[in-house]
């Protein structure tokens, strides 16, 4: 009997023992699978890199006291964008705003941006093309960390040039896109460059700039001490595009340690829209300078030691004469009181295009020594080649005499009186003229200028109480959409 009991109790036990054995199992096979795929994602998203660094780095801009700066954003294209401002009660003039990496120290040559005159209290929008490789991003890929610093540059209200620490950026690639900033890395370099800058060209206009278009783009030297060298004779940098290609550039001058360069853009910049191009940096000890147009870059004829040695300002400007040699150029009539000898030298005289010009700007740079109320004029003559006044003839001269349109004499009330070099400019756009020296616009007036009549250039000089002007060149050039030249960013130095 007790057996019995036994073994009917051994029976239960075996029979419970299984049942937990079978219960174990069925958990195993319920909640298994579900481990193994948890499992399965987790690698996935560990090989993604969802749990990186990166993917939890935010995005922020921490200001220093005084500043503003934040909503940093960075695209695919490698352009930080980020609002900077400054509330310390003055006015910042010439002002630039730096990106510096982390792990370095701001230098001038760190990506930048031009933002102009910056009043207390206000904020702007800025795009900072950046660099590739250390210490930059080796790419800019969705999640791509980036940290480092803004900087101001400014001119305080008392003339000082001021760096200062503005905040704090940490970020990520979040975007495919920059608010119409594109910037790429070129496919392809120049032979002999081994170093470059993006450059940001951005037409803000709701047209298309003219094909071809001249751009102007001053290079502060310093920012660049340890890669460019250039002293009129000598030049070891040029522009290129994305695939290599050399543009013709022509240096126009080189003041207090900013070149002032025209590029020509073949086929302009779209409206609402940008361009990026390439400043390359070939060894210190290669010489770019060309009169080709093909290659390296040119520059203005009095600028090198040979006069115009290396000016290659006709393949850069829709006309062009630097009056080399010592007679009167073909396309031009020459008064007499005019001499060619590097330069047209003019004393009560004048020299015409024979050549036909659809106006647009005319430029000269004219070498004065006249300071008295009466001086030089750049003129475009219409429906004929006279040297008497035109019906609508155009044209500005320097000087408080006055400007003539249509033969209504109009008094100019305070105009410049200018000795030494300057440029001397008249434009013309959509029936009205403007007319500017050095680039500042002294006067403008509406006129009825039919587009089809034929125009020549002419420049004179005034006879009254004039004394002598050389003329080193003469140019004519796009006129920039809305009248306003596309803006220039400058991305950091690579590699």
């Amino acid at each position: 009997m007790l057996r019995k009991r036994n073994a009917h109790k051994n029976n239960a036990a075996g029979r419970f023992s299984g049942a937990k054995a079978q219960s174990a199992m069925e958990y195993l096979m319920t909640y298994g699978w579900a481990i193994l795929i948890i499992a399965v994602v987790l690698g996935a998203l560990f090989q993604l890199g969802v749990f990186s660094s990166a993917s939890l780095l935010g995005s922020a801009c921490i200001a220093q006291s005084g500043f503003y700066c934040s909503n940093p954003v960075l695209s695919t294209s490698g352009v930080l964008i980020v609002t900077i401002g400054q509330a310390t009660g003055t006015t910042f003039t010439n002002t630039y705003v730096y990106f510096v990496p982390s792990g370095t120290t701001f230098s001038s040559s760190d990506p930048s941006a031009y933002i102009g005159t910056l009043n207390s209290g206000q904020q702007v929008n800025v795009n900072i093309p950046l660099g590739v490789g250390s210490p930059y991003p080796s790419s800019y890929t969705i999640g791509t960390p980036l940290s480092g610093y803004l900087y101001l540059q400014y001119t305080d209200v008392y003339g000082t040039v001021i760096q200062n620490e503005i905040g704090t950026v940490t970020t990520k690639v979040t975007q495919t896109s920059s608010s119409g900033v594109t910037f790429s890395q070129p496919s392809s370099l120049p032979s002999g460059i081994t170093e470059y800058v993006p450059i940001t060209l951005q037409n803000s206009q709701t047209s298309n700039t003219p094909a071809p278009f001249q751009q102007m783009i001053q290079i502060n030297e310093g920012n660049y001490a340890s890669y460019i060298t250039y002293n009129g004779n000598f030049a070891n940098f040029e522009f290129f595009t994305q695939s290599g290609a050399i543009l013709p550039a022509w240096i126009e001058s080189n003041n207090s340690g900013t070149l002032t360069v025209w590029v020509n853009l073949p086929n302009g910049i779209p409206a609402s829209s940008s361009l990026t191009i390439y400043l390359g940096f070939a060894g210190k000890t290669t010489n770019l300078l060309s009169s080709s147009g093909t290659s390296g870059i040119g520059e203005a004829p009095q600028l090198s030691s040979t006069y115009g040695q290396y000016d290659d300002g006709a393949s850069v400007f829709n006309a062009y004469q630097n009056f080399a040699g010592s007679s009167c150029p073909s396309g031009w009539i020459c008064q007499s009181g005019v001499k060619i000898s590097n330069g047209a030298t003019l004393n009560n005289a004048n020299i015409t295009s024979t050549n036909e010009y659809y106006p647009q700007i005319f430029d000269a740079y004219v070498r004065s020594t006249s300071s008295t109320a009466n001086g030089e004029q750049i003129d475009y003559l219409m429906n004929g080649q006279n040297f008497a006044f035109n019906n609508n003839q155009p044209f500005w001269r320097h000087g408080n005499i006055g400007s003539e349109v249509n033969g209504a004499y109009t008094v100019n009330t305070n105009p410049p009186d200018y000795t030494g070099s300057y440029i001397q400019s008249l434009g013309w756009s959509g029936g009205t003229l403007y007319w500017w020296s050095n680039y500042a616009n002294e006067y403008t007036e509406g006129t009825s200028l039919s587009s089809s009549s034929p125009y020549y250039l002419q420049i004179r000089a005034w006879p009254s109480q004039f004394k002598t002007a050389v003329i080193q060149w003469v140019r004519t050039r796009a006129f920039p959409p809305g009248g306003v030249m596309p803006s220039v960013s400058f991305g950091g130095v690579s590699s």
